[in-house]
């Protein structure tokens, strides 16, 4: 359906912004349940020798919920911006009125009417009204392409395949922007983002922009493989580094105790004073 003038006029933002935050709502959920999937499922064999089927399921069911949680994410993030665009153009459109206006033109958005004095063109405004109006329908194409792109009908089921892991884009992390970092991560399956965080957690610890609860699962297992490392010379015999070590060890014990109930969004090893929480 065409978008008219009218349409621009009338679009209500809010609400495209309150169905967006649904949506990623409905992300986070999923998201949610991955992590409590794994994490629940995670000592299936300790208890259950012969849980081989029910660890293949449990499998499953996190990347069939991952790929779900992509497809929420990906429907917030297309509203949203279609959101956006409407708004930017509806200011672009007041701004011409204002503008024909300090030049002796009405433009009447209702009736699309423009009123100018004998001699005065108004072709150039009018081409400009049309421009935003064709690049709001512009964006109504492209928002509902990407909707198609993340729709599913009741009888289909996500695939249980594990999603494809980029070692690349998780380096390029440490060079990005907090927008685009944010941006990237958001597009990535749950399983990924796991993976990112056991694999590279000193960047993914330090890369202001992804979400704290992501950052401080990176933070908290680069101070526990600290401690670890530590606690494994630990009687070494006394000297100066087994001096150093200890102290090291109280300054990890004292991180640990602020960092209870709180997000550890910023953790280098050594530099324990220095970690950042909320």
């Amino acid at each position: 359906m065409t978008i008219t003038l009218q349409g621009l006029l009338a679009a209500d933002t809010a609400r495209l912004i309150e169905i967006s935050r649904e949506w990623d709502r409905l992300a986070a959920a999923l998201d949610t349940a991955v992590e409590e999937l794994g994490r629940e499922t995670r000592d299936l064999p300790h208890h259950w020798p012969t849980s081989a089927d029910a660890q293949d399921r449990g499998a499953d069911l996190r990347a069939q919920l991952g790929t779900g949680y992509g497809h929420c994410a990906a429907i917030a993030t297309a509203v949203r911006e279609f959101a956006g665009e409407v708004e930017d153009n509806r200011r672009l459109l007041h701004g011409l009125v204002a503008e024909a206006r300090g030049v002796g033109l009405w433009i009447d958005l209702v009736s699309g009417l423009i009123t100018a004095p004998i001699g005065l063109a108004v072709d150039a405004y009018a081409q400009q009204i049309a421009e935003i109006v064709a690049r709001v329908n512009e964006a109504d194409r492209r928002t509902v392409e990407a909707l198609e792109l993340h729709k599913y009908r009741e009888e289909q089921v996500p695939p249980t395949e594990p999603p494809e892991y980029r070692e690349r884009g998780v380096l390029a992390l440490a060079a990005a922007t907090p927008a685009e970092r944010a941006s990237w991560w958001r597009a990535q399956h749950p399983l990924n983002q796991e993976r990112a965080i056991l694999e590279q957690p000193e960047i993914v610890g330090a890369a202001v922009g992804l979400p704290d609860k992501d950052r401080d699962m990176a933070n908290r297992l680069l101070l526990r493989r600290a401690k670890e490392d530590l606690r494994a010379h630990e009687g070494d015999g006394i000297s100066q580094a087994q001096l150093a070590i200890i102290r090291r060890l109280a300054a990890i014990d004292d991180l640990e105790q602020r960092a209870g109930g709180r997000r550890l969004v910023s953790y280098r090893p050594g530099a324990e004073q220095d970690a950042e929480l909320r």
